[in-house]
């Protein structure tokens, strides 16, 4: 996911995954919960090599399993209406003609099958608003169903049954192949016009699969316990560029591409490692790219191509930082498309592709550390995946524990992991604040509710812990497969069998299924120490302990962007902890003193925001509404619109903003953003008026167009 989703304030709304998975981290925690007692385990420096305590064959006895066994999906998930235990899926063929002018995507899919449970009758799929044309089973015609949704569960969609004949023995394979066309309502897709670009030309699209998004794109096992390999066939108009999470079929080219007869263009992709369904994308637009290394590429827009090149210049070296901490890079190339500024995460891991958000821009690559992430991604989610979104810890945490051990590599200093987790404590706290307590255990009561519903820092930052010295040994056992919470217990409680003395004690329970805050980390505060002093001579003077009229007198004018970041946090935090604001006249002072309501940088100046919008600090809100309606960063667009929401001046602001602008957004993020606006069952007869008056105003001006282009196009036929 990414990172970056979250519920939090100035948690991931990755993603973060919030996931913001698939989703961004703006740099953040360990939140090292083991008691020093057990903690001594994971955080001791080991001075044997690593190595498997038992071996493969005694760690796969004491799991139970074989290797084709591990392969196999070994939990039911409810977020899917597939059945992987009957027959799964093992390598897609995608051929699509992707259609601008009715925002569509026309496809044939064909999958090869392996029957795991004899005589298997039907292959189930998810499916989300697709139009079924045909299906065939080994090129026969089949005969296939399709469910209506459930009302109350929309965001499961439709199966779709294909009737296989039966009578196949276990290990039989079958090859299934579909013709539909997606709709433009697509949750996976956004569709911009051209006036949603940079260069105001050409129109462009992009996709966003995690977590259960997939389903729209294509019929498929749409659960990460199942990972298959792809080749794709997209043809798209002359002008356009396509990228995927994929390398291109000739790998000795930039592209494969062919010039088809009507001008179009044919582009050719493969993807020979197992991904599951949520890594599948694409974008499709008018492309420039500029090589950093022999294996690293970035894509954008033409205008923005040399800045993003500058900005992220360092991926080079989070790789290789990386592999030094885990194993050799498997996916051959790491490429990095800069979305359009409606991309609503920090990024996506989308393998040999990561997707990011323009928002990173800063000028001085100070935001890098989210990129970091998603290289870690590589390892922790990409190579060995969750097998179900109720454990998608094992994704986040790990790769929030390598992003920061990439980092400090990077930076040189032992210090800034510390640094960096103290941030990521932060957003910790305010998800368990903001989230309802089955979504704030490690191990979340996801059940068949939408995991875009769940996600927060709480995987990311909860799910962190010293791995170090057990790394190597846990990527290499379940690379190119799935694990889950019971299966990383039974690891890690076999490779440290010789401790077993240290670790018998530990309350596995309530580490994994607990809710709330685990215990307060102890951190090294030696970077952040500066910092958080000034916040604290902000808070004397808000509190009026200070002479009238004197301000601290730091200058912070030389200060990176981690650090006046760190100095927001804090202001964040203890406003937070006091439960009350700062009085406006203080947010006034640090306006003028600092230029925050200025700032080019996305980090600094969302905090700002955020502290200006609970001082009540009007005077903002025209900054405040540039900034969520020119990008749509879920990270930075929830809080701000929650944060109006809730003001006495802000509320109507929020709601009449959101309807002006809510077609901008990508459908994740405008369903995220409808759900924050919209009142709690508790604050109905007190809200639901209002905007309802919103709502039915905005609902009258889209019938109304509706009619007046039914009109049109009746004119024209």
């Amino acid at each position: 996911m990414t990172r970056g989703r979250s519920a939090g304030t100035r948690s991931m709304t990755r993603k973060n995954r919030g996931h913001e998975s698939a989703y961004d981290t703006r740099g953040a925690v360990a939140a090292r919960q083991f008691k020093p007692a057990t903690h001594y385990l994971i955080c001791k420096t080991w001075t044997c090599p690593l190595r498997l305590a038992a071996g493969r064959s005694s760690i796969k006895t004491a799991l139970g399993e074989d290797d084709n066994i591990m392969s196999r999906p070994r939990e039911r998930d409810p977020s899917s209406h597939s059945n992987p235990d009957e027959c799964v899926v093992t390598h897609c063929a995608w051929d699509a003609v992707v259609d601008f002018t009715e925002s569509k995507f026309f496809c044939t899919v064909r999958y090869n099958l392996v029957i795991v449970k004899a005589d298997a009758r039907a292959l189930r799929l998810d499916t989300s608003a697709l139009d079924v044309r045909s299906v065939a089973v080994d090129g026969n015609a089949a005969s296939f169903t399709l469910t209506v949704p459930e009302s109350a569960k929309p965001h499961l969609g439709s199966c779709l049954e294909i009737d296989l004949g039966g009578g196949a023995a276990e290990g039989d394979e079958k090859v299934v192949e579909i013709q539909y066309n997606t709709s433009p309502e697509a949750s996976a897709a956004q569709w911009l016009p051209p006036s949603q670009t940079a260069g105001k030309k050409h129109p462009y699209v992009f996709t966003q699969c995690q977590a259960i998004h997939a389903r729209s794109l294509l019929p498929c096992q749409d659960c990460p316990a199942v990972k298959m390999t792809y080749e794709a066939r997209v043809t798209v108009p002359a002008w356009a560029t396509v990228v995927m999470s994929a390398l291109s079929k000739d790998e000795t080219k930039q592209s494969t591409v062919a010039t088809l007869e009507n001008g179009c263009l044919q582009y050719e992709f493969k993807q020979p490692v197992p991904i599951p369904s949520y890594l599948f994308a694409l974008a499709v637009g008018k492309l420039e790219s500029r090589d950093i290394s022999p294996r690293c590429r970035v894509w954008s827009e033409p205008s923005m191509v040399d800045a993003v090149a500058f900005e992220f210049s360092q991926v080079e070296e989070f790789l290789v930082a990386a592999e030094s901490l885990t194993l050799p890079y498997q996916w051959k190339r790491y490429d990095l498309l800069c979305l359009p500024p409606s991309f609503p995460y920090g990024g996506m891991e989308n393998p040999c592709l990561t997707f990011v958000t323009p928002t990173l821009l800063a000028g001085d690559r100070s935001l890098a550390d989210v990129v970091a992430h998603e290289a870690a991604h590589s390892w922790s989610g990409n190579l060995v995946t969750n097998e179900t979104w109720q454990s998608f810890w094992l994704n986040e945490g790990w790769t929030v524990f390598l992003e920061r051990k990439i980092m400090t590599k990077v930076h040189g200093d032992d210090r800034y992991f510390d640094f960096a987790a103290i941030s990521g404590w932060e957003d910790l706290k305010e998800s368990v604040s903001l989230m309802p307590d089955k979504f704030t255990k490690l191990v979340p009561d996801l059940g068949d509710d939408d995991p875009d519903d769940a996600f927060s820092s709480v995987p990311y930052e909860k799910g962190l812990e010293n791995f170090e010295k057990f790394m190597k040994a846990y990527f290499d056992q379940f690379k190119f497969s799935t694990v889950n919470s019971n299966q990383f217990k039974d690891f890690f409680e076999t490779f440290f069998e010789d401790e077993a003395s240290k670790i018998e004690t530990f309350d596995w329970d309530s580490w994994l299924y607990k809710p709330g805050l685990p215990e307060t980390p102890d951190f090294d505060r030696t970077l952040s120490g500066e910092c958080e002093d000034l916040a604290a001579s902000w808070i004397s003077v808000d509190d009026g302990e200070t002479k009238k009229g004197v301000l601290p007198h730091h200058d912070i004018a030389n200060w990176s962007a981690s650090r006046t970041i760190c100095f927001l946090d804090s202001m964040l935090g203890t406003v937070a902890d006091r439960k009350r604001p700062l009085a406006r006249s203080t947010v006034e002072a640090m306006k003028a003193k600092y230029s925050m309501d200025q700032s080019s940088n996305s980090e600094i100046l969302f905090r700002f925001c955020m502290l200006a919008i609970e001082s009540g600090d009007d005077t903002m809100y025209p900054v405040i509404v540039r900034f969520i309606t020119t990008q749509g960063r879920m990270k930075f667009v929830r809080p701000l619109y929650r944060a109006l929401c809730k003001s006495e001046k802000g509320k109507e602001l929020a709601i009449s903003t959101f309807l002006m602008k809510k077609d901008f957004y990508h459908p994740i993020c405008a369903k995220m953003v409808a759900s924050d606006l919209l009142p709690s069952k508790k604050k109905k007869r007190s809200v639901t008026r209002e905007i309802a008056h919103h709502l039915l105003v905005g609902a009258t001006v889209g019938f109304a167009v509706a009619i007046g282009m039914s009109l049109l196009r009746g004119r024209k036929r």
